[in-house]
């Protein structure tokens, strides 16, 4: 694993300047060469984003939904953190919002350094133990026809 850097990121579009703290993940800054094309091939895989998402969703709650991770770019290479909530029972994120250094507690920068690690050496352990292979399936569906009467 390269070394991680934490940044500001744009958490819109550039225009509005609202920043917030993030992580470069973008597979060729963090992934060693050897493993890239595996990683590149897992990418096209559900079971992939379903360890990152529990990954994320894991710090989401540890923080009550108070400060959230995403991912944000043209191509979601970005791990972002972002404020939020719950309101009546749901979650909701603020993606808009700038984040300052400042106002981000130390608990949360180093629960949110550790998940850009969790998520690296998850998708590294995966590249170096799984393949991908083609696996077909039949989905069967139901739909509503117009049927003279």
């Amino acid at each position: 694993m390269k070394t991680l850097k934490r940044i500001r990121y744009y958490t819109m579009n550039s225009w509005n300047l609202s920043k917030s703290l993030a992580y470069n993940l973008k597979v060729y800054n963090i992934i060693d060469s050897a493993l890239r094309n595996k990683v590149y091939a897992l990418m096209d895989t559900q079971q992939l984003w379903d360890h990152i998402n529990e990954l994320m969703y894991d710090f989401d709650v540890q923080f009550n939904y108070q400060w959230q991770a995403g991912f944000n770019g043209r191509s979601g290479g970005y791990l972002v953190l972002y404020r939020g909530g719950i309101n009546n029972g749901r979650a909701y994120s603020q993606p808009g919002r700038n984040i300052s250094e400042d106002e981000v507690p130390s608990d949360v920068k180093k629960a949110f350094r550790q998940l850009a690690v969790d998520i690296v050496k998850t998708t590294e352990y995966l590249a170096k133990n799984f393949t991908t292979v083609d696996e077909k399936y039949t989905v069967e569906k139901t739909r509503k026809v117009l049927q003279k009467i």
